[in-house]
C-alpha cells in the first residue's frame, strides 16, 4: 500500500478563510451598522423582551433585536437559517460512518421530518406565536411556576452546551486530517470567529451567516459526491457494491428493540423526534417569532423539512460511496483511519485531493454546518437566560442598550462554557451516536411537558416536575445501558461486514492521521 501525505494547497486555503471572512463580515455588519433612527432612540410601551405590544426603534443594541431581530426578518433566509442550526457537522460526518458500518436505513430520518409537519403548523407555532415569548420554557413559568421553568432551562442548558461542543470538535478533526494542524488549535480558532460574529451581530448575523453556510454545505457536498461518483465508476458501480457486500436493505421490519436501525425507530421514532425538536427546542422556537405571522413561519418549516429530507439522502449516499470506494481494503481495519467519523474526509482526499479547492470547499462546508449550530446554539441560550431574569430587580433597572450588552454577554459567556467542553469530546464514542443520545435525552421529554400543560388542565408542577425527571431518567438509562453493554462487550448491533483483502492491491493516497 502506497502512502503519500497531502495536505491543503493555498487554493484550498483560501476556499476554507473566505468562508470565514464572509461570516465575520456579515457579523461586523450586523453588529455595527449605522442607523440614524436608533441613535438616542427609546422604548414605547411595555420594555419586556418579545410582548407583542412593544414600538420601538432600539438599533443593534436591543435585546428584542438581539434575539429575534425584532420579528421582521424574511421567511426564506430564516427557514434556511432553520435548516442550518438543525443540521450540523455531525450529520455530515457522523451519518456517512454511521451508513458504513450499519447499512442505509437512516435514510428514513430525512423523509420522517414530513410526519411532524402538522403537529408543529397546526399546534405549536400558532401557540409561541400567540404568547409572544423570546424562551419557549417561559411557557412551563406561567403554567407550572418559575422552578419547573427554570428546572427547564437548566436541563436545555446542559444539553445544548456539550452538544455544541461535539459539532466543533467534528469539523476540526476533519480539517486536522487534511491540514496537519493541531485539533485544538483549529478549535479555539472556529470558537473565536463564531463567539465573535455571534455576540457581534446578533440574530441578523446568525440569520444570514447561517444562509451563506447553508449554501456553501450544499455545494460542498454535490461537488464532492459527483466526482467521487464519477471516480468510482457511476451509480449502478455504488449500488451494485453495497449490494453485494449485504448493505442493500432499505427497510427493516423487526420490533425487536436491541435493533440498530428499523422502519419503526428510523421512520416513527424519528418522526416523534422530529416532533419534539420543532415544537420543544429553544433554537427552533425562536425562529418562528422571527418573522411576522403564523403563515411564514408555516412555509419555513415546509422548506426547512425539504432541506433536511435532501441532506439525510445526500449523507446516506456519501456513506455508500464511501464504501463502495474501500469495499475492498476498510480503512478502519487497515489502520488508515482510527475513527469511523474519519471517513468521510479521508475518502475526500483520496478522490478529490487532486483538484485544488476541492478539499477547501469540503472543510468549508462542514465548517458551516458546525458553526451555524454553534451561533444558533449561543443565541438561543443567551435567550432563555435573559428570560430567567423577569421579575429581577437587575433586569428591571436596565437601560434597553443595557438589555443588549446583557445578552451579549449571556452569548459570550456559553460560548466560553462550549469550547472548555471540547476537550471531553475525543472521550466520547462515535458522533452521531452521541448526538442523538442528547437530543433523546431532553427532546422529548421538554415536548412532553408542552402537551401536558396544554392538553392536561389539571397537572401541577409537582406532577409535571416528577414527569419531567422521570422521563429523562428512563430514557437516560436505556441509553447509557445500551453503551454500556456495548462497552463490555455485549455486542448490541454488530457492524456489516468489512473486507482488508483488496489492501494488497490498492494504491491509496491518504493524509496524515496523528497531526503534529
Amino acid at each position: 500500500m502506497a502512502e503519500e501525505q497531502m495536505y491543503f494547497s493555498w487554493t484550498d486555503y483560501f476556499v476554507f478563510v473566505g468562508m470565514l471572512v464572509v461570516s465575520t463580515v456579515i457579523g461586523l455588519y450586523h453588529g455595527f451598522k449605522w442607523r440614524p433612527w436608533s441613535r438616542g432612540g427609546s422604548c414605547r410601551g411595555s420594555s419586556e423582551v418579545g410582548s407583542s405590544s412593544v414600538e420601538e426603534q432600539p438599533g443593534d443594541s436591543s435585546a428584542e433585536e438581539f434575539l429575534t431581530g425584532s420579528g421582521k426578518m424574511g421567511t426564506l433566509p430564516v427557514a434556511l437559517s432553520m435548516l442550518a442550526s438543525f443540521l450540523s457537522s455531525i450529520t455530515l460526518m457522523g451519518q456517512p460512518a454511521e451508513v458504513y458500518l450499519f447499512g442505509p436505513q437512516l435514510w428514513l430520518f430525512g423523509v420522517a421530518a414530513f410526519l411532524a409537519i402538522p403537529v408543529i403548523n397546526y399546534v405549536m407555532i400558532p401557540f409561541f406565536h400567540k404568547l409572544q415569548i423570546t424562551s419557549a420554557y417561559e411557557y412551563f413559568g406561567m403554567r407550572f411556576g418559575r422552578n419547573v421553568q427554570r428546572l427547564a432551562s437548566v436541563l436545555f442548558t446542559v444539553q445544548m452546551i456539550l452538544y455544541l461542543a461535539l459539532v466543533l470538535y467534528a469539523p476540526a478533526l476533519a480539517l486536522s486530517q487534511v491540514t496537519g494542524l493541531n485539533t485544538l488549535f483549529v478549535v479555539t480558532a472556529m470558537y473565536v470567529v463564531v463567539i465573535f460574529y455571534t455576540t457581534i451581530g446578533g440574530m441578523k448575523a446568525v440569520v444570514w451567516t447561517d444562509t451563506f453556510q447553508v449554501v456553501v454545505l450544499y455545494v460542498a457536498m454535490f461537488a464532492v459526491l459527483i466526482k467521487g461518483t464519477v471516480e468510482v465508476g457511476g451509480l449502478d458501480t455504488v449500488w451494485r457494491r453495497n449490494v453485494e457486500h449485504g448493505r442493500g436493505d432499505l427497510f427493516k421490519w423487526t420490533t425487536d428493540p436491541t435493533e440498530r436501525y428499523s422502519v419503526w425507530s428510523s421512520f416513527v421514532g424519528a418522526a416523534v423526534l422530529h416532533m419534539a425538536v420543532y415544537g420543544a427546542n429553544q433554537l427552533q422556537v425562536q425562529r418562528y417569532l422571527t418573522v411576522p405571522s403564523v403563515k411564514q413561519a408555516r412555509q419555513m418549516i415546509w422548506i426547512n423539512c425539504a432541506g433536511w429530507t435532501v441532506v439525510v439522502l445526500l449523507t446516506v449516499y456519501a456513506g455508500m460511496l464511501i464504501f463502495a470506494k474501500y469495499a475492498a481494503c476498510d480503512p478502519i481495519t487497515s489502520g488508515l483511519v482510527t475513527k469511523a467519523d474519519q471517513l468521510f474526509p479521508l475518502f475526500v482526499m483520496d478522490s478529490v485531493g487532486d483538484l485544488p479547492g476541492f478539499p477547501g470547499l469540503f472543510v468549508a462546508g462542514i465548517f458551516s454546518a458546525g458553526l451555524s449550530t454553534v451561533s444558533t446554539g449561543l443565541n438561543s441560550l443567551a435567550a432563555i437566560w435573559f428570560a430567567e431574569l423577569d421579575g429581577t430587580q437587575f433586569k428591571a433597572k436596565l437601560s434597553d442598550r443595557g438589555r443588549g450588552l446583557t445578552v451579549k454577554m449571556f452569548s459570550l459567556g456559553f460560548g466560553l462554557l462550549s469550547f472548555a467542553l471540547v476537550f471531553l469530546v475525543p472521550f466520547m464514542s462515535g458522533l452521531a451516536p452521541v448526538a442523538i443520545a442528547l437530543s433523546s435525552f431532553f427532546s422529548g421529554t421538554l415536548f412532553g411537558l408542552f402537551m401536558l400543560g396544554m392538553y392536561v388542565p389539571f397537572a401541577n408542577a409537582v406532577g409535571a416536575t416528577v414527569g419531567l425527571l422521570a422521563g429523562i431518567g428512563v430514557v437516560g438509562w436505556m441509553t447509557m445501558g445500551a453503551q454500556w453493554a456495548t462497552d463490555a462487550g455485549q455486542i448490541v448491533n454488530p457492524r456489516l461486514p468489512l473486507s482488508t483483502g483488496g489492501c494488497a492491491a490498492m494504491n491509496l493516497t491518504v493524509v496524515l492521521l496523528d497531526a503534529p
